[in-house]
């Protein structure tokens, strides 16, 4: 136990001084090497989930083959991009940002960005590594560790993002950390995908409807 909340603290502080840097970098003036040394970090921050779970002898759930665990995540992503992206914009407002001007590198870099790195890295280091390591220092109460990694994840968005910001991205992690607590198909893999379909969805609806 003592071992495992030494390697989760080391964790989150080395991925949170990540983060950190990453949000300083967007004041590069230079596109490309910004979008690089981004991924640099984001992928940095999925090695430190990996390296984590290696010490503490986690054994992560690359299903890769199980087809159902994808559908769940497209499912997921869908339902949430419904209520949260595009029936608020249909109504006027938006809740996922103001409107961004369509050009083919944004939704070519979006798309690659969401769907290869950011759903694959958030969901390894929340959904995964926190996620199920918080729920092992519960033995009766194990939802406890789902709604604090929720919560983790909700704060974590806090270091280069608002309060607001923190509460959607909470309900988020909550409703994917949820899913993949109680459905037996849905794993990894598939809510990495979800996550990045959910993401990009709400590029879409920046560019067309907001």
């Amino acid at each position: 136990m003592k071992k495992k909340i030494t390697v989760l603290i080391i964790s989150l502080i080395v991925i949170s001084g990540l983060t950190f840097l990453g949000g300083m970098l967007r004041s590069l003036d230079q596109l490309w090497l910004r979008i690089m040394l981004l991924a640099i970090i984001n992928l940095c921050n999925g090695a430190v989930a990996l390296i984590a779970m290696k010490i503490t002898d986690m054994k992560p759930d690359f299903d890769i083959k199980n087809i159902r665990q994808y559908g769940i995540g497209i499912l997921i992503a869908l339902c949430l991009s419904l209520v949260i992206a595009f029936i608020p914009a249909l109504c006027g407002f938006s809740l996922v940002g103001q409107h961004s001007d369509f050009s083919w590198f944004s939704i070519i870099y979006n798309f690659l960005n969401y769907f290869l790195i950011i759903g694959p890295v958030e969901e390894m280091i929340f959904r995964v590594y926190i996620q199920d390591t918080m729920i092992s220092f519960f033995k009766k109460n194990k939802y406890a560790g789902v709604v604090i990694a929720a919560l983790i994840f909700g704060a974590w968005h806090l270091i280069n993002g608002s309060l607001v910001q923190m509460m959607f991205t909470f309900g988020i992690g909550l409703v994917f950390g949820t899913c993949r607590y109680l459905i037996k198909d849905c794993k990894y893999c598939g809510l990495a995908v979800g996550h990045g379909l959910y993401d990009f969805l709400n590029v879409i609806v920046r560019i067309y409807i907001a």
